[in-house]
């Protein structure tokens, strides 16, 4: 319905957070609206969302998207319901429905600080780190430019926020470059674990697909080094959070291919995913999984890496990070 029944609040999801996945099928004019509809109005209605709904295509297999959606969302789920729990016993009244979760994250930061020694049930296996030792890496492997565009967006769009005084980010800088740049940039940095130890690298992939299912020209040294056997060995990306925007188009044959492919590999060669591959369709609009996923993934990775997602005992704390939105692609 358009609007909440005449019988409940205006806001009549504001105490439950909620994660969607919707399931359709790209040779059909709507891909996934009904799951994409219920996400929205559930935001709408006071709901805390937990992860970006996810849209799993019957017609490229929902194997891709299903399978790593269910791996992630429990976990996903506890923190937004931890925080959102937290946010309602802190809430000061001063404070409006329209504060944003990132405020909220701050807010809940101070509170943990001030009661965690006041509070001796409360068992913090890890620490949680205020800040990274290391750049947010931004990578891209791009044919016709989309790629390219939506990775040096997302970074400037956070360099721009680190350069205002008030804003606390847990990242310190942004390293953006080419896949294949991997190994004069990155590889060094990736390899070596960073501290406090329960902490991670984070990685953002943006990669499209070209030709018969290829890597672009400028990610082709990359896919074909995550391939390789001896690779494996190294479990290079252990210490590294990763998250994957994969382009393709729904026109031809194969989907997405490449950015599956990079998402499957790091996963096996040690990295924490962050979230599920987000498969953008040129056939349908990028924009459509691309604006809500540049939007939140900052945040979402740079809890991944904090530690925060990693805290075992009686109570979670949340994420410690204000991340930006970026500007519309």
């Amino acid at each position: 319905n358009p609007t909440p029944p005449a019988t409940l609040s205006a806001s009549p999801m504001e105490h439950v957070a909620y994660a969607v996945l919707g399931l359709g099928d790209t040779n059909y004019d709507q891909f996934c609206e009904t799951g994409k509809l219920v996400d929205r109005k559930l935001n709408e209605w006071g709901g805390t969302r937990a992860m970006p709904v996810a849209c799993a295509d019957e017609a490229t297999g929902l194997e891709a998207t299903v399978e790593p959606w269910v791996e992630d969302v429990l976990g996903k789920l506890e923190i937004a319901c931890s925080s959102a729990a937290s946010s309602e016993e802190t809430k000061d009244d001063s404070v409006d429905d329209a504060t944003t979760l990132p405020e909220k994250l701050d807010e809940q930061l101070t509170v943990a600080e001030e009661t965690t020694t006041t509070m001796p049930e409360v068992i913090v296996t890890q620490e949680i780190a205020k800040e990274s030792t290391t750049p947010l890496y931004v990578l891209y492997g791009s044919a016709t430019g989309n790629s390219e565009h939506i990775a040096k967006e997302l970074a400037a769009t956070y360099e721009l926020y680190l350069k205002n005084p008030s804003f606390i980010g847990y990242f310190p800088s942004v390293i953006c470059c080419e896949l294949n740049e991997y190994k004069k940039k990155c590889l060094s940095q990736w390899e070596t674990e960073p501290q406090p130890s329960s902490t991670k690298h984070g990685v953002i992939i943006v990669c499209s697909t070209t030709g018969n299912a290829d890597a672009p020209e400028n990610s082709d040294r990359f896919v074909r080094w995550l391939k390789r056997k001896s690779t494996d060995a190294t479990q290079p990306f252990k210490h590294c959070a990763y998250a994957v925007l994969a382009l393709g188009d729904t026109n031809y044959d194969v989907f997405c291919a490449t950015g599956k492919t990079i998402d499957k590999r790091m996963k096996e060669l040690g990295g924490t995913r962050c979230c599920p591959v987000a498969l953008a369709d040129e056939a349908t609009g990028l924009e459509e999984v691309v604006d809500p996923w540049t939007g939140n993934i900052i945040q979402k990775l740079a809890a991944e890496c904090n530690g925060s997602t990693r805290i075992q005992g009686t109570v979670t704390p949340p994420p410690t990070v204000a991340a930006p939105v970026a500007a519309p692609v």
